[in-house]
């Protein structure tokens, strides 16, 4: 420190700039703030009647057929029906956030089969949002005792246990 040198006033550099202008954001709202979902939709339009099914590769052939057929007790359900698109992403963040806390692995969405003549609006988001969340290993269409094609069979990370997923 003997061989150190202060610098001189005219090459010392302000680090605030006087000049400037704050930049003012915009606040979120509580809605905004949580939501993590993409509200882009990539994938095609499914219609009411249509089947969905999807799954992460590496996922066992035998656990995704059990999941379709039905063949696991759902330890949670969660209804969307009567919410807007914003109530019900939130609201798939909360379950979701809640199954894992609880280690909850089996659960079952009620999107419902929109109106007649009109695409199911909440099916369609459910199908990008559940591909979007890490958490999800799989989802298909629920049997018809369970909501059919109104409802998803959802397969979640089992987090407790550490999965490989």
């Amino acid at each position: 420190m003997r061989t150190v040198k202060p610098l001189a006033p005219n090459n010392q550099i302000d680090p605030i700039r006087k000049n400037s202008a704050p930049i003012r954001r915009r606040k979120k709202t509580p809605l905004e703030e949580e939501c993590i979902l993409s509200d882009y939709d990539k994938y095609e339009a499914l219609k009411s009647e249509e089947v969905v099914q999807f799954n992460h590769p590496g996922l066992q052939h035998k656990t995704l057929r059990n999941l379709r057929n039905g063949q696991y007790t759902m330890q949670s359900i969660l209804d969307l029906h009567g919410m807007t698109v914003q109530e019900a992403m939130l609201a798939l963040q909360r379950f979701v956030s809640r199954c894992k806390a609880s280690g909850l692995k089996y659960v079952l969405i009620i999107h419902g089969k929109g109106r007649e003549n009109s695409e199911p609006i909440l099916k369609n988001k459910l199908n990008h949002w559940l591909r979007e969340l890490p958490t999800v290993l799989a989802f298909c269409s629920a049997l018809k005792k369970d909501g059919g094609t109104g409802a998803m069979y959802v397969l979640l990370k089992n987090i407790a246990k550490g999965s490989k997923f």
